[in-house]
């Protein structure tokens, strides 16, 4: 039997009362007992203080989780990110699954996410793990330890219209895939705030009938993405964005949150659009790109003169993102605009040597990999993890990037274009899941070292059989990326699972070349891989 709440002002103070406590305090013992029996089980946070602490029986409802009032509950996780000096969401905010035979009948302001989601209850708590409990062979971090640190009413309509539109521009590109027949090449990687997540393991009971297609498609869940949620909430533990201001009917139980004014919350970073009235007949991507066209075909050297960019000799690496920034007009980099953060878009610089041209298409390659990873943790995570909840995937499967390209001749670069680009999902899926299965598994069962003599400043170089560029399949390869390559302790090492397999280690270098420890080592989507993403601009 649920509680009832009689107003909004009642579930607010209901939340607030469990900030500064931890999960263990706001739920049952007999809750506590159920994660430790199962840990893998991801929705046991936000299940057991949906049913123990507001009271609410656990189902998935159509409606708001407080009907009669209107009102979503969701908990989301905050991280610490040390490059930015604060706590954020860790992923992304799950609104409601919908059904693709209903959905796209629908105008945007009738969406489902809106009925079910446009105001919500939203519990942050810190997800900082310091104790671990070891489950089937893998350690997992405390979640009843965790605090709870905020509690806010988030309504969707406080959102900035800049925002709102790109929300309303994601919502119809989704619906445009399933009016296409295309519901099972929905991705994430498609839109910029809102996306459209899969729910439930990729098993036939998931899947599920499209309107305009024979093709069963997997199931989807609205979503507010990965890096959009991080900046909403870095803004609410900031305490610049507050609970919601102009939801109108609690405006007699909760006066003082309401205020009869057309404020919107807004943030103070640059914005890449400009005009929000082009997005009504215009994709985002559409806007962006249209902003690059006028300066196809251009030599590097003539826009540096034209934006005043100066071109270093030696390792020039800046400029190209300045000149990109120039074609827009901004102080600032293109990647920190306020659209591009929270749509957590990547700009990468794509370079090809004009001889690349000589060669068949499939043998030809950019001039450089694209680096993936490099925490300092990556063999520990790789080793713990499942692949679909490794950074490395969360990553790739949420990213989207800008590939600036440029042909690299004789004569000097040449800016051929730019194209928005995301990893599919059936190759994330596929060849890239299996390369990271390989070396998962040869880590495990010792990865296998060669010392050979070379005439370098060491004397010697280290080979090993994890897959490279040349042996792995063409998509993914691992190689080393710290400075220095040591196979002791040190900063430029990670720690083994297991112990390595030598051949030929002299035997008075023991010391310094360990069983316990290999360089630290990251993964490199392939420069022919690379190519071939960006081969519109020289075919």
């Amino acid at each position: 039997m649920n509680r009832e709440y009689k107003s909004i002002r009642e579930i607010k103070e209901r939340g607030e009362t469990a900030v500064d406590k931890m999960i263990k305090e706001l739920v049952t013992q007999e809750n506590v007992n159920k994660w430790y029996a199962n840990p893998r089980n991801k929705g046991w946070l936000g299940n057991a203080v949906e049913k123990d602490w507001f009271g609410l029986a656990n189902n998935s409802r159509p409606e708001a989780d407080f009907n009669n009032l209107g009102v979503e509950l969701k908990c989301a996780g905050l991280k610490f990110f040390p490059k930015e000096n604060s706590w954020a969401a860790k992923e992304r905010l799950v609104l409601n699954i919908f059904d693709f035979n209903e959905e796209y009948k629908r105008d945007f302001q009738n969406s489902s996410f809106l009925k079910k989601s446009k105001l919500i209850e939203l519990m942050l708590y810190k997800y900082n793990p310091v104790d671990y409990f070891q489950f089937e062979g893998k350690p997992y971090p405390i979640y009843p330890n965790f605090l709870m640190t905020h509690s806010i009413l988030f309504n969707l309509k406080d959102l900035p219209d800049d925002d709102w539109a790109i929300i309303e521009n994601d919502w119809n590109i989704i619906m445009d895939m399933i009016r296409q027949g295309r519901a099972e090449d929905i991705s994430e990687g498609m839109t910029q705030y809102l996306g459209a997540v899969t729910k439930g393991s990729k098993t036939e009971k998931n899947q599920t009938k499209q309107p305009c297609s024979k093709k069963k498609a997997h199931r989807r869940a609205f979503s507010l993405r990965p890096t959009y949620m991080k900046e909403i909430t870095k803004r609410i533990v900031q305490g610049e964005l507050k609970s919601s201001i102009t939801y109108a009917s609690y405006q007699n139980d909760y006066p003082e949150l309401h205020k009869k004014i057309d404020a919107k919350q807004i943030g103070t970073q640059e914005h890449v659009i400009k005009d929000l009235s082009e997005l009504k007949h215009k994709t985002f991507e559409q806007i962006i790109l249209n902003q690059f066209k006028p300066f196809y075909n251009m030599y590097k050297k003539d826009l540096a003169q034209k934006f005043g960019v100066r071109i270093k000799k030696k390792n020039d690496k800046a400029s190209s993102r300045l000149i990109a920034q120039k074609m827009f007009n901004l102080k600032g980099d293109l990647e920190e605009t306020d659209e591009f953060k929270k749509a957590g878009i990547a700009v990468k610089t794509i370079t090809v040597e004009s001889n690349q041209r000589k060669k068949a298409s499939e043998n030809r390659l950019t001039t450089e990999g694209f680096k993936l990873e490099s925490d300092v943790s990556f063999i520990k995570d790789i080793c713990n993890l499942d692949w679909e909840d490794t950074r490395v995937y969360d990553y790739l499967s949420t990213t989207k990037f800008l590939l600036v390209v440029y042909e690299e001749t004789p004569e000097g670069e040449i800016f051929r274009g730019a194209k928005f680009w995301y990893m599919p999902e059936n190759e994330l899926m596929g060849t890239v899941k299996e390369t990271w299965e390989i070396i998962k598994q040869t880590l495990i069962n010792g990865v296998e070292l060669t010392f050979k003599r070379a005439s370098n400043k060491k004397g010697y170089i280290i080979e090993n059989n994890l897959p490279s560029q040349v042996s792995g399949p063409q998509i993914l390869h691992i190689r080393p990326s710290a400075k220095e390559s040591d196979y002791f302790e040190s900063k430029n090492s990670d720690r083994l699972p297991s112990p390595a397999n030598w051949n030929y280690r002299p035997e008075d270098m023991k010391d310094i070349l360990t069983d316990n420890y290999m360089v630290k080592q990251a993964l490199w989507l392939n420069k022919n891989y690379m190519y071939q993403q960006v081969k519109e601009f020289f075919e």
